[in-house]
């Protein structure tokens, strides 16, 4: 009796995959990537070490421009379970920044900016709830396509705000918050209100990553987000895990918003000066999940505050030298640039 054994079939098939080759290269692949944000990391050091614009920029990006990563965070949720560029939301940071102003300044009530920002962001989160039920949901229940939908998040956008001009006014408004001595930080005097919001912001912007990405009911937006009907199959109730996001993203825009007006003041265009910025932080930084959105919004602030402390070199045209404007266009440039070199990834922009 033969002890050979046919195997025309496993040739047929061909050879054996070699797993142990493929996790090697998987493996260098991760190795690469820690590697170049090490180096980058390593390289951001040295410049705020030993440049003083490196540092300026920093310093002043961050406490001035922090409170976009938390908007940008808000904003991916939305972009990522609808797919849709809700122009509407600028509309909740302003709102944020008003109420947050109204319940620290009015007489009866003369909070605490800090306890200001509870109701504010409720009222925020609500609003954005009310603009799903009251138009989006109608709306893609009817089938309108993504470009009238754009369209329609445009009007309402622009109808909250002038409805937030009619009832706090035109000018600008001013919080009430008590003067206080800088901290000197790597030689820059930055008041501590700035960093306290800094801090806030970023706590915000973690846990809210920290809930989406751990948490039960995170898993549950993020399989909603994927696949509603396979989410529907798996048990989860759509509609109450889509209010859910959407009151979330909502009081994100809102906290954003307070510390936006608090840092500066709160206007009938505050939203809607910082809404290009908040769309190009999600789909720049997007295809890394919320990580990327947060790196992003903060990388965007640092970027414009260096190129504001360029222009205002004595080198610089008059014309030009010191005005911000300038240093946004250019940042915003970039941006766009990042989005058409990187393609295709584009569509995974904004992943939760």
């Amino acid at each position: 009796m033969s002890l050979d054994v046919d195997r025309s079939d496993e040739s047929a098939i061909g050879p054996e995959p070699k797993p142990s080759l493929m996790s090697a290269f998987l493996g260098h692949r991760r190795l690469t990537a820690w590697g170049g944000w090490l180096a980058l990391l390593v390289a951001g050091v040295i410049l705020v070490a030993f440049t003083k614009l490196a540092r300026q920029s920093l310093i002043f990006g961050l406490a001035e421009e922090a409170p976009l990563a938390l908007a940008a965070v808000g904003f991916a949720l939305l972009y990522r379970l609808t797919g849709l560029i809700n122009v509407a939301y600028a509309e909740t940071v302003t709102l944020g920044a008003y109420l947050a102003m109204w319940f620290n300044t009015n007489k009866y009530f003369a909070m605490n900016f800090y306890f200001a920002l509870i109701p504010a962001m409720l009222a925020s989160g609500l609003l954005s709830v009310a603009t799903y039920f009251a138009f989006f949901r109608p709306a893609k229940r009817r089938n309108v396509g993504v470009v009238e939908l754009i369209i329609l998040s445009f009007g309402l956008s622009v109808f909250l705000r002038y409805g937030l001009q009619f009832i706090f006014g035109y000018e600008q408004r001013f919080f009430k918050v008590p003067l206080q001595t800088p901290v000197r930080i790597l030689g820059y005097g930055v008041p501590p209100f700035r960093l306290v919001a800094l801090g806030g912001v970023m706590a915000g912007a973690l846990i809210l990553y920290w809930f989406i990405q751990k948490t039960r009911l995170g898993i549950q937006i993020r399989a909603l987000a994927g696949d509603e009907k396979l989410a529907q199959v798996s048990g989860i109730n759509p509609m109450a895990v889509t209010v859910l996001i959407w009151f979330i993203a909502g009081m994100a825009g809102g906290a954003a918003g307070a510390f936006y007006g608090v840092g500066a003041t709160a206007r009938p265009a505050l939203g809607w000066a910082k809404f290009l910025y908040i769309l190009l932080a999600v789909l720049v930084g997007g295809a890394r999940g919320l990580r990327g959105v947060i790196i992003a919004g903060l990388s965007m602030g640092v970027l414009i505050s260096g190129l504001t402390q360029i222009l205002s070199y004595d080198f610089i045209p008059e014309a030009m030298r010191g005005q911000s404007l300038y240093a946004e266009m250019l940042v915003i440039l970039f941006f766009m640039l990042l989005i058409k070199f990187r393609g295709s990834r584009m569509s995974e922009a904004a992943k939760v």
